[in-house]
């Protein structure tokens, strides 16, 4: 049986990173690296449980027994059992690290030692010795004590599939314990050159070749989603309507000939964001739903965020220097005191010094981003210090800096993503301000008689209509299903104009997180009695939606 010290678990715990980021390559190379040595995340250890003769090796279901932690021994885990399980020891197991020790399991009862986990799970038993709070720590323990049982134990999974449920269940447990995150995030993996959250990539390098069988529909109208969605059988009959009406909505996205698959599976994503926004007692459900032949949904949720995060690079580079939301992040941490040290802070503000000359002239997106990835690595061999100031500062409208990164990298890796017509040639172009009626009235008093539905049209999509003129066709596209929605809506001849007008307003409201396509719609006049002279506007969407 393996004892490691505090002072080597320390050390471990808080490995050196100076290899992180090293000269001459880049976050396409080291995220390669990492994909490529990835089996070493779940080697070692014991593949089965240790006793053949009280449990086929076969077994994967979870076990009977209720672990406690029997002791804070560190670098050494011992847990009793309530009642008796499928896993105690019969003193004859096998061990790929320092071989049988079975008195000391037998002594204790159905219990784990250091050397019967795999690399990730030492490495995750060993962050408990920083873990302050006993309930938390005792829970950490039972997570890590549960991976072992239900998926390293599992034969039926490949290490690939091990590593995504692993990351799955993670970051499930970890929406609950937030006091960890950061703790257990940014713990660096040395001999796989990554910190834990670089899982994630890899995770979504396995994944995303395999997303297209999921959302491709079948003759029937169904696909392997839907069904997943369906079978989730751990809520109520309104969580079911909903998911209904939710699948209808994606599949007149899945089924449109005008969308390419990329740009599908962004408005998949926004779609998903729109529910979870309205009903969030459902997000952790849903995360949870194993897709058959793929794995949990929370990873096919991570694929389909990363074709959004592609597709709205502008969000977070475009605009003017002033405006760029990259920029402004920076600065403010750079001009933060609790980001560092005066010298550090110093440090940041060069590199967003230098960022910011660049972006004054050139403009274009992807340029852009590729020139601050680029950049920031470079930045990074020498001040590797930042990774965990910077990785996780929140772009405004977009994600993290450290999204920002993997998506421009995986882009490349599979280089097949296409959005159709792209939505701007420049930055800066996005951020010309639409410009409004002056005449703009919204009385609220009138409201419902714009979405009043005679001869097949309403004066709200009468308006839609004509501003969609002047729309380019990826703007169109984008709104495109969501317009299709309000038509529903409004055409519904069993619902009251109040009713109507309210789903309207709440479509409007939550169709997207983008704020400029969400100004973008907002600023649409509406016309009364299908005018367009300045006297027949009757105010904004924007307004329309405040009479709510």
């Amino acid at each position: 049986m393996q004892k490691l010290s505090l002072v080597l678990l320390a050390a471990l715990t808080t490995a050196a990173t100076a290899n992180y980021c090293t000269s001459g390559s880049d976050f396409s190379d080291d995220c390669d690296n990492r994909q490529n040595n990835r089996g070493c995340l779940t080697s070692g250890g014991r593949t089965k449980p240790p006793s053949s003769s009280s449990s086929s090796s076969s077994e994967s279901a979870e076990p009977t027994t209720q672990f406690t932690l029997a002791t804070s021994t560190h670098g050494q885990c011992y847990c009793s059992c309530e009642s008796s399980g499928s896993y105690e020891s019969s003193g004859s197991d096998e061990s790929s690290g320092s071989g049988s020790d079975s008195s000391s399991s037998s002594s204790e009862g159905s219990g784990f030692e250091y050397d019967d986990y795999c690399l990730l799970l030492q490495y995750f038993y060993n962050i408990s010795i920083e873990i302050t709070d006993v309930t938390i720590r005792e829970a950490w323990i039972e997570f890590i004590e549960e991976i072992q049982v239900t998926i390293i134990y599992d034969v039926s999974l490949t290490s690939d599939e091990k590593l995504v449920a692993i990351w799955s269940k993670l970051e499930i447990f970890l929406t609950t314990y937030t006091e960890i995150s950061e703790l257990v995030l940014y713990t660096y993996i040395e001999e796989w050159s990554g910190y834990v959250f670089d899982i994630q990539t890899v995770v979504l390098y396995i994944q995303w070749s395999y997303t297209s069988t999921v959302v491709e529909i079948d003759a029937s109208g169904d696909c392997i989603l839907f069904e997943a969605l369906r079978n989730c059988t751990a809520v109520d009959a309104e969580f079911s309507a909903r998911i209904e009406i939710l699948i209808e909505e994606l599949t007149v996205i899945l089924e449109s000939t005008t969308y390419t698959y990329s740009y599908q599976l962004v408005l998949v994503y926004e779609k998903f964001v729109a529910f979870f926004a309205e009903y969030t007692q459902y997000t952790e459900v849903i995360l949870e739903i194993e897709i058959e032949g793929y794995g949990s949904f929370s990873s096919f949720y991570e694929v389909v965020y990363n074709y959004w995060l592609v597709f709205n690079f502008e969000i977070a580079v475009g605009g003017s220097v002033s405006e760029c939301e990259l920029i402004q992040t920076l600065t403010a941490c750079y001009e933060n005191v609790s980001s560092g040290s005066t010298s550090e802070r110093a440090q940041i503000k060069e590199l967003v010094e230098k960022i910011t000359t660049y972006y004054e002239s050139y403009v274009e997106v992807d340029v852009r981003v590729e020139y601050f990835v680029e950049q920031f690595y470079e930045w990074l061999i020498i001040q590797e210090w930042s990774v965990e100031i910077i990785f996780g500062l929140e772009i405004q409208g977009y994600g993290t800096v450290y999204d920002l990164i993997i998506a421009y990298v995986w882009e490349h890796h599979c280089g097949c993503i296409d959005f159709g017509e792209s939505t701007t040639t420049a930055a800066i172009e996005t951020t010309t301000e639409v410009e409004t009626t002056t005449h703009a009235t919204g009385d609220c008093s009138t409201v419902l008689d714009l979405v009043l539905f005679q001869n097949n049209i309403t004066d709200l999509s009468w308006s839609i209509d004509e501003a969609q003129v002047s729309w380019n066709s990826t703007e169109v596209q984008r709104f495109a299903a969501y317009e299709k929605r309000i038509f529903v809506v409004e055409s519904n001849t069993t619902a009251t104009s109040q009713e109507v007008f309210t789903n309207v307003a709440n479509i409007f409201n939550v169709w997207t997180t983008n704020e400029f396509y969400l100004d973008l719609v907002y600023s649409i006049n509406i016309y009364i009695y299908h005018e367009t002279a300045s006297e027949y506007v009757w105010g904004t969407v924007k307004q329309f939606c405040a009479c709510a």
